[in-house]
């Protein structure tokens, strides 16, 4: 099992997709006040923040980064994504039950072919880099244990590519900005999370996504697995609410 999860992370590390889906962010908040900060190593690096502001309602503020460089085709793939959102969530003796959605925004460099850089370099992969923004609702289910606690989520996006340019990787050339004529994908993310406690008020955390696209003919490509592994400070995670 330990290999298989290494072998998931690795893969969605080196994976040269442009579009790279965060880690969804499922708190599971119990009652007013409870924080929660998280940071996980997956494509990349991420950070999560989440606040209950009542009994029932909670905001987060997502970010996710990456850094890596290509020897092969002598470039840096790089992305980076922010985002925030707004949420109920209420809790009963055995199970949790939240709903989100938000608002974010990125971009992505990766090594691909986009059909609409042909006219200008010719039909090849090329180094691009394109900027986007995404909306998304995020259910999600989870038990309600003093331990360990499971939880699925079914995020549902809309990812909007609203430029792309590139140079064809030569510093020689004008970069070309072109704007796509196509709308916004549509984007099933389910994905389980396991928080298991460490010490104090501090969890650990693992996650398994899905990415999948309708249609699954999107114009740009995108990480279709990833695998999440984390730690997080939870300040709900040493009591449980009275009924």
């Amino acid at each position: 099992m330990r290999n298989f999860f290494v072998a998931v992370l690795l893969l969605s590390s080196c994976a040269p997709q442009i579009y790279v889906p965060n880690t969804r962010n499922t708190p599971l908040f119990r009652e007013q006040g409870e924080f929660q900060g998280t940071v996980t190593l997956t494509t990349g690096i991420e950070g999560q923040l989440a606040f209950a502001l009542s009994d029932h309602i909670g905001v987060m503020a997502n970010g996710s980064f990456l850094t890596d460089d290509i020897p092969e085709q002598d470039y840096t793939r790089k992305h980076q994504y922010f985002e925030g959102g707004l949420g109920y969530f209420n809790a009963t003796r055995k199970y949790r039950t939240e709903l989100y959605a938000g608002y974010g925004i990125g971009e992505g460099t990766s090594f691909a072919q986009y059909y609409f850089f042909t006219p200008t370099f010719g039909q090849k992969d090329l180094v691009a880099t394109g900027k986007f923004n995404r909306i998304f609702i995020q259910p999600t289910l989870g038990t309600n244990n003093r331990g360990f606690n499971m939880a699925f989520t079914a995020r549902l996006s809309f990812v909007d590519f609203t430029e792309f340019s590139s140079n064809d990787n030569n510093p020689a050339l004008n970069v070309v900005t072109i704007q796509p004529d196509e709308g916004p994908q549509f984007f099933i993310e389910p994905a389980v999370t396991g928080k298991v406690p460490l010490v104090g008020n501090l969890q650990g955390i693992f996650q398994l996504g899905l990415n999948v696209a309708i249609p699954n003919d999107a114009y740009f490509d995108h990480v279709p697995l990833q695998f999440a592994i984390g730690i997080q400070l939870n300040t709900g995670s040493l009591r449980t609410r009275v009924y």
